[in-house]
Protein backbone atom coordinates (compact mmCIF):
# COMPACT_ATOMS: atom_id res chain seq x y z
CA UNK A 1 0.00 0.00 0.00
CA UNK A 2 2.93 2.36 0.65
CA UNK A 3 4.42 1.20 -2.83
CA UNK A 4 1.37 2.76 -4.37
CA UNK A 5 1.63 6.46 -5.88
CA UNK A 6 -0.73 9.35 -4.40
CA UNK A 7 -2.87 8.56 -7.51
CA UNK A 8 -3.17 5.15 -7.00
CA UNK A 9 -4.23 5.83 -3.93
CA UNK A 10 -6.53 8.54 -4.92
CA UNK A 11 -8.23 5.79 -6.62
CA UNK A 12 -8.80 3.37 -4.21
CA UNK A 13 -10.41 5.55 -1.93
CA UNK A 14 -12.67 6.44 -4.34
CA UNK A 15 -13.05 2.75 -5.46
CA UNK A 16 -13.82 2.29 -1.40
CA UNK A 17 -16.19 5.34 -1.41
CA UNK A 18 -18.23 3.75 -4.05
CA UNK A 19 -18.26 0.62 -2.59
CA UNK A 20 -19.23 2.18 0.90
CA UNK A 21 -21.64 3.89 -0.96
CA UNK A 22 -23.39 1.41 -2.95
CA UNK A 23 -23.32 -0.84 0.64
CA UNK A 24 -24.81 1.73 2.20
CA UNK A 25 -27.41 2.05 -0.49
CA UNK A 26 -28.00 -2.02 -0.65
CA UNK A 27 -28.06 -2.02 3.34
CA UNK A 28 -28.94 1.12 4.37
CA UNK A 29 -31.34 3.36 2.03
CA UNK A 30 -32.88 0.67 -0.02
CA UNK A 31 -33.28 -1.49 3.45
CA UNK A 32 -34.95 1.74 4.79
CA UNK A 33 -37.06 2.06 1.69
CA UNK A 34 -38.62 -1.19 1.90
CA UNK A 35 -39.43 -0.97 5.28
CA UNK A 36 -41.37 2.47 4.24
CA UNK A 37 -43.64 0.34 1.84
CA UNK A 38 -44.04 -1.95 4.32
CA UNK A 39 -44.85 0.43 7.11
CA UNK A 40 -47.52 2.42 4.64
CA UNK A 41 -49.22 -0.79 3.66
CA UNK A 42 -49.59 -1.12 7.98
CA UNK A 43 -50.69 2.14 7.99
CA UNK A 44 -53.13 1.69 5.54
CA UNK A 45 -54.46 -1.78 6.58
CA UNK A 46 -54.37 -0.18 10.14
CA UNK A 47 -56.52 3.02 9.05
CA UNK A 48 -58.81 0.23 6.77
CA UNK A 49 -59.52 -1.70 10.78
CA UNK A 50 -60.36 1.92 11.93
CA UNK A 51 -62.56 2.56 9.72
CA UNK A 52 -64.09 -0.66 10.26
CA UNK A 53 -63.99 -0.74 13.97
CA UNK A 54 -65.82 2.86 13.79
CA UNK A 55 -68.91 1.80 11.60
CA UNK A 56 -68.92 -1.17 13.81
CA UNK A 57 -68.87 0.78 16.79
CA UNK A 58 -71.73 3.03 15.07
CA UNK A 59 -73.57 0.05 14.20
CA UNK A 60 -73.98 -1.41 17.74
CA UNK A 61 -74.96 1.56 19.27
CA UNK A 62 -77.26 1.78 16.69
CA UNK A 63 -78.55 -2.19 17.26
CA UNK A 64 -78.46 -1.42 20.84
CA UNK A 65 -81.48 1.74 20.37
CA UNK A 66 -82.96 -0.76 17.89
CA UNK A 67 -83.07 -3.64 21.06
CA UNK A 68 -84.68 -1.28 23.51
CA UNK A 69 -87.16 -0.17 20.83
CA UNK A 70 -87.94 -3.81 20.58
CA UNK A 71 -87.64 -4.94 24.20
CA UNK A 72 -90.23 -2.13 24.83
CA UNK A 73 -92.96 -3.46 22.12
CA UNK A 74 -92.44 -6.90 23.36
CA UNK A 75 -92.83 -5.27 27.29
CA UNK A 76 -96.16 -3.95 25.82
CA UNK A 77 -97.41 -6.81 24.51
CA UNK A 78 -96.65 -9.00 27.49
CA UNK A 79 -98.53 -6.32 29.05
CA UNK A 80 -101.36 -7.10 27.24
CA UNK A 81 -101.79 -10.44 29.16
CA UNK A 82 -102.37 -11.55 32.67
CA UNK A 83 -98.70 -12.60 34.03
CA UNK A 84 -100.20 -14.70 36.49
CA UNK A 85 -103.70 -16.66 36.53
CA UNK A 86 -104.85 -17.53 39.78
CA UNK A 87 -108.49 -19.03 39.86
CA UNK A 88 -109.68 -17.71 42.92
CA UNK A 89 -108.29 -14.25 42.13
CA UNK A 90 -110.19 -14.29 38.88
CA UNK A 91 -113.44 -15.88 41.06
CA UNK A 92 -113.73 -13.29 43.69
CA UNK A 93 -113.62 -10.61 40.73
CA UNK A 94 -116.37 -12.06 38.69
CA UNK A 95 -118.32 -12.58 41.34
CA UNK A 96 -118.02 -9.13 43.13
CA UNK A 97 -119.08 -7.78 39.56
CA UNK A 98 -122.00 -10.02 39.06
CA UNK A 99 -123.51 -8.74 42.79
CA UNK A 100 -122.39 -4.90 42.35
CA UNK A 101 -124.45 -5.04 39.29
CA UNK A 102 -127.44 -6.20 41.16
CA UNK A 103 -127.06 -10.25 40.34
CA UNK A 104 -125.97 -11.87 43.46
CA UNK A 105 -127.87 -15.35 43.28
CA UNK A 106 -125.31 -17.39 41.93
CA UNK A 107 -126.30 -21.30 41.74
CA UNK A 108 -122.27 -22.33 40.90
CA UNK A 109 -119.44 -21.06 39.87
CA UNK A 110 -116.69 -23.35 38.54
CA UNK A 111 -112.79 -22.42 36.41
CA UNK A 112 -111.09 -24.35 34.18
CA UNK A 113 -108.14 -24.54 32.08
CA UNK A 114 -108.47 -24.56 28.31
CA UNK A 115 -105.31 -26.12 26.61
CA UNK A 116 -104.28 -23.51 23.77
CA UNK A 117 -102.67 -24.32 20.68
CA UNK A 118 -98.28 -24.65 21.13
CA UNK A 119 -96.18 -22.36 19.09
CA UNK A 120 -93.78 -24.46 16.12
CA UNK A 121 -90.58 -22.95 14.93
CA UNK A 122 -89.81 -23.58 11.40
CA UNK A 123 -87.63 -26.35 12.31
CA UNK A 124 -90.21 -28.13 13.82
CA UNK A 125 -89.56 -27.83 17.68
CA UNK A 126 -91.92 -26.31 19.88
CA UNK A 127 -91.42 -22.96 21.76
CA UNK A 128 -91.46 -23.21 25.15
CA UNK A 129 -93.54 -20.37 25.36
CA UNK A 130 -97.25 -20.44 25.46
CA UNK A 131 -100.26 -18.22 26.29
CA UNK A 132 -102.75 -19.76 28.66
CA UNK A 133 -106.14 -19.74 29.21
CA UNK A 134 -108.61 -20.13 32.74
CA UNK A 135 -112.30 -20.03 32.03
CA UNK A 136 -114.65 -19.01 34.87
CA UNK A 137 -118.14 -20.62 33.96
CA UNK A 138 -120.69 -19.03 36.10
CA UNK A 139 -124.33 -19.49 36.27
CA UNK A 140 -127.10 -17.27 38.28
CA UNK A 141 -131.11 -17.28 38.93
CA UNK A 142 -133.40 -14.40 38.44
CA UNK A 143 -136.06 -13.73 40.95
CA UNK A 144 -139.51 -14.52 39.99
CA UNK A 145 -141.34 -11.80 40.21
CA UNK A 146 -143.31 -13.44 43.52
CA UNK A 147 -141.24 -15.08 45.78
CA UNK A 148 -139.19 -13.02 48.56
CA UNK A 149 -135.52 -13.46 48.39
CA UNK A 150 -133.12 -13.91 50.77
CA UNK A 151 -129.10 -13.36 50.36
CA UNK A 152 -126.49 -13.69 52.56
CA UNK A 153 -128.62 -14.51 55.63
CA UNK A 154 -131.02 -11.33 54.61
CA UNK A 155 -133.36 -11.46 55.84
CA UNK A 156 -131.85 -13.35 58.87
CA UNK A 157 -134.21 -16.68 59.53
CA UNK A 158 -131.60 -18.23 62.31
CA UNK A 159 -131.97 -18.49 65.93
CA UNK A 160 -129.47 -15.63 66.34
CA UNK A 161 -131.35 -12.98 64.17
CA UNK A 162 -132.05 -9.52 66.15
CA UNK A 163 -135.69 -9.70 64.83
CA UNK A 164 -138.18 -13.41 65.99
CA UNK A 165 -138.09 -15.06 63.31
CA UNK A 166 -141.80 -15.88 63.57
CA UNK A 167 -142.42 -11.80 63.42
CA UNK A 168 -140.22 -11.99 59.84
CA UNK A 169 -141.95 -14.31 58.53
CA UNK A 170 -145.18 -12.65 58.79
CA UNK A 171 -144.28 -9.57 57.93
CA UNK A 172 -142.58 -10.94 54.92
CA UNK A 173 -145.88 -13.53 53.47
CA UNK A 174 -147.78 -10.12 53.51
CA UNK A 175 -145.20 -8.63 51.10
CA UNK A 176 -145.11 -11.97 48.46
CA UNK A 177 -145.56 -10.78 44.70
CA UNK A 178 -146.17 -6.74 45.75
CA UNK A 179 -144.28 -4.36 45.44
CA UNK A 180 -140.25 -5.02 44.46
CA UNK A 181 -141.00 -8.69 45.41
CA UNK A 182 -143.42 -8.10 42.33
CA UNK A 183 -140.84 -6.82 39.86
CA UNK A 184 -138.71 -10.30 37.91
CA UNK A 185 -135.08 -9.19 38.25
CA UNK A 186 -131.99 -10.34 37.01
CA UNK A 187 -131.64 -10.49 33.21
CA UNK A 188 -130.80 -6.88 33.03
CA UNK A 189 -128.52 -7.16 36.15
CA UNK A 190 -127.18 -10.11 34.32
CA UNK A 191 -126.09 -8.52 30.86
CA UNK A 192 -124.99 -5.55 32.76
CA UNK A 193 -122.61 -7.27 34.35
CA UNK A 194 -121.20 -8.93 31.32
CA UNK A 195 -120.99 -5.59 29.36
CA UNK A 196 -118.86 -4.43 32.62
CA UNK A 197 -116.71 -7.28 32.34
CA UNK A 198 -115.92 -7.51 28.72
CA UNK A 199 -115.15 -3.98 28.47
CA UNK A 200 -112.78 -4.13 31.73
CA UNK A 201 -109.31 -5.37 29.42
CA UNK A 202 -110.53 -6.68 25.87
CA UNK A 203 -106.92 -7.72 25.26
CA UNK A 204 -107.63 -10.44 28.01
CA UNK A 205 -111.22 -11.08 29.05
CA UNK A 206 -113.26 -12.48 26.66
CA UNK A 207 -116.85 -12.96 27.29
CA UNK A 208 -117.37 -16.74 25.24
CA UNK A 209 -120.89 -17.05 25.64
CA UNK A 210 -124.00 -16.79 27.97
CA UNK A 211 -127.19 -18.29 27.78
CA UNK A 212 -130.75 -17.53 29.54
CA UNK A 213 -133.11 -20.63 29.93
CA UNK A 214 -136.93 -20.32 31.67
CA UNK A 215 -137.49 -22.99 34.25
CA UNK A 216 -140.00 -22.60 36.37
CA UNK A 217 -140.85 -19.39 36.39
CA UNK A 218 -137.47 -17.88 36.90
CA UNK A 219 -134.42 -17.75 34.68
CA UNK A 220 -131.37 -19.61 34.65
CA UNK A 221 -128.42 -17.08 33.21
CA UNK A 222 -124.89 -18.80 32.78
CA UNK A 223 -121.85 -17.58 30.85
CA UNK A 224 -118.22 -18.50 29.90
CA UNK A 225 -115.58 -16.10 30.94
CA UNK A 226 -112.16 -16.29 29.43
CA UNK A 227 -108.78 -15.16 30.99
CA UNK A 228 -105.52 -14.94 28.47
CA UNK A 229 -102.17 -15.06 30.59
CA UNK A 230 -98.98 -16.06 29.32
CA UNK A 231 -96.40 -18.53 30.31
CA UNK A 232 -92.72 -17.18 29.39
CA UNK A 233 -89.40 -18.34 29.90
CA UNK A 234 -87.37 -15.44 29.44
CA UNK A 235 -89.89 -12.65 30.42
CA UNK A 236 -88.94 -8.83 29.88
CA UNK A 237 -91.65 -6.82 31.60
CA UNK A 238 -92.35 -6.97 35.48
CA UNK A 239 -96.03 -6.77 35.76
CA UNK A 240 -96.71 -5.08 39.15
CA UNK A 241 -100.27 -3.64 38.26
CA UNK A 242 -102.80 -4.62 41.08
CA UNK A 243 -106.05 -5.22 39.13
CA UNK A 244 -109.10 -6.61 40.58
CA UNK A 245 -108.56 -10.24 38.58
CA UNK A 246 -105.34 -10.08 39.40
CA UNK A 247 -104.77 -9.93 43.18
CA UNK A 248 -106.70 -11.27 46.55
CA UNK A 249 -108.76 -8.43 47.52
CA UNK A 250 -111.62 -9.83 48.99
CA UNK A 251 -111.66 -10.70 52.65
CA UNK A 252 -108.98 -11.90 54.71
CA UNK A 253 -110.15 -11.67 58.45
CA UNK A 254 -113.23 -13.64 58.58
CA UNK A 255 -113.96 -15.42 61.73
CA UNK A 256 -113.98 -19.23 61.62
CA UNK A 257 -114.78 -20.09 64.71
CA UNK A 258 -118.17 -21.51 64.14
CA UNK A 259 -116.43 -24.37 62.57
CA UNK A 260 -115.96 -25.84 58.81
CA UNK A 261 -116.57 -23.09 55.65
CA UNK A 262 -119.81 -24.23 53.82
CA UNK A 263 -123.00 -25.29 54.97
CA UNK A 264 -123.92 -28.51 55.58
CA UNK A 265 -127.78 -30.49 55.85
CA UNK A 266 -128.60 -29.01 59.28
CA UNK A 267 -126.35 -26.42 61.01
CA UNK A 268 -125.84 -27.43 65.08
CA UNK A 269 -123.05 -25.20 66.01
CA UNK A 270 -124.14 -22.72 68.65
CA UNK A 271 -121.05 -20.58 67.31
CA UNK A 272 -122.32 -20.52 63.54
CA UNK A 273 -124.34 -17.70 62.14
CA UNK A 274 -126.18 -20.35 60.25
CA UNK A 275 -127.16 -22.14 63.63
CA UNK A 276 -130.52 -24.07 63.17
CA UNK A 277 -131.49 -23.30 60.00
CA UNK A 278 -132.16 -26.77 57.38
CA UNK A 279 -130.73 -26.50 54.03
CA UNK A 280 -133.60 -27.23 51.67
CA UNK A 281 -131.22 -26.79 48.96
CA UNK A 282 -129.20 -30.23 50.08
CA UNK A 283 -131.42 -33.37 48.96
CA UNK A 284 -131.09 -35.85 46.59
CA UNK A 285 -128.70 -35.97 43.56
CA UNK A 286 -125.58 -36.58 42.67
CA UNK A 287 -122.59 -36.09 45.04
CA UNK A 288 -119.22 -36.23 43.83
CA UNK A 289 -117.11 -37.41 46.67
CA UNK A 290 -119.23 -40.47 47.55
CA UNK A 291 -119.37 -43.49 45.64
CA UNK A 292 -122.25 -44.27 43.16
CA UNK A 293 -124.03 -47.22 45.41
CA UNK A 294 -124.18 -44.66 48.63
CA UNK A 295 -125.59 -41.77 46.50
CA UNK A 296 -128.33 -44.15 45.57
CA UNK A 297 -128.87 -45.49 48.80
CA UNK A 298 -128.86 -42.24 49.96
CA UNK A 299 -131.78 -41.01 47.66
CA UNK A 300 -134.14 -43.56 48.30
CA UNK A 301 -133.31 -43.49 52.03
CA UNK A 302 -134.38 -39.63 51.57
CA UNK A 303 -137.52 -40.72 49.59
CA UNK A 304 -138.87 -42.75 52.03
CA UNK A 305 -138.14 -40.77 55.07
CA UNK A 306 -139.75 -37.36 53.27
CA UNK A 307 -137.38 -34.69 54.31
CA UNK A 308 -133.53 -34.63 55.43
CA UNK A 309 -134.44 -33.90 59.18
CA UNK A 310 -136.38 -36.98 59.35
CA UNK A 311 -133.52 -38.96 57.44
CA UNK A 312 -130.80 -37.62 59.72
CA UNK A 313 -132.87 -37.49 62.97
CA UNK A 314 -131.95 -34.02 64.05
CA UNK A 315 -133.72 -32.18 66.93
CA UNK A 316 -132.80 -28.48 67.21
CA UNK A 317 -132.66 -27.00 70.49
CA UNK A 318 -134.26 -24.01 68.72
CA UNK A 319 -135.91 -24.45 65.37
CA UNK A 320 -136.56 -21.66 63.07
CA UNK A 321 -140.50 -22.45 61.82
CA UNK A 322 -140.70 -22.94 58.99
CA UNK A 323 -137.02 -22.70 57.70
CA UNK A 324 -136.10 -21.16 54.19
CA UNK A 325 -133.54 -22.10 52.29
CA UNK A 326 -130.10 -19.89 53.10
CA UNK A 327 -128.78 -18.70 49.37
CA UNK A 328 -126.00 -20.62 47.74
Amino acid sequence: MNNLTAREKGFMYVITLLIIVVLGYFFGIRTLNNKYAEYQEELQTLQERKAYLDQLRENNASMETEIKLLQQQCSEIELTFIDKLESECLEQYVLKVFETAGCPFLISVDTNDVAMASVTYPDGSSSPDSVVCTQVIVKYSSTDGYTVTQYNRTPDFTPKAKVPVSETIADLSEKMGQGDYAKRRGYNEFISALKKISAEDSNCIKVDNFNVVETGGIMTLSATINFYGTSLTNRISEDDRQLAYTYWCGDTNVDTKGGFIGFPYVCDNKNSLWYGVINLNMGAGSKPFAAYWATALFDQQLAEAGDIKTLIGFEAETTPTPTPAPAQ
